[in-house]
């Protein structure tokens, strides 16, 4: 006699395997600083993405010095971890 499990259980079985054994999400950020541009602080920001990561945010601040703009940007980004 075979064992059968009630409908729609095995189903819900195999998405916790599934779910348990998926590979993490790894998130990451990076934040630096330009007296360039707001853009250059960005962009080496992003220089420490890794390959396949996707950027999730972009926070950039504005401090003025000596009448002076300095721009600080954090990145942050998620990759899959498998």
């Amino acid at each position: 006699m075979r064992s059968q499990l009630p409908q729609g259980r095995g189903v819900a079985i195999a998405t916790g395997l599934l779910l348990c054994c998926a590979a993490p999400a790894v998130a990451g950020s990076n934040t630096a600083g330009s007296i360039i541009s707001k853009q250059n602080a960005i962009a080496t920001a992003s220089s420490a993405l890794p390959s396949g990561a996707q950027i999730n945010a972009v926070q950039c601040i504005t401090l003025i010095r000596d009448l002076s703009p300095r721009y600080s940007c954090t990145v942050r980004w998620s990759e899959s971890g498998g």
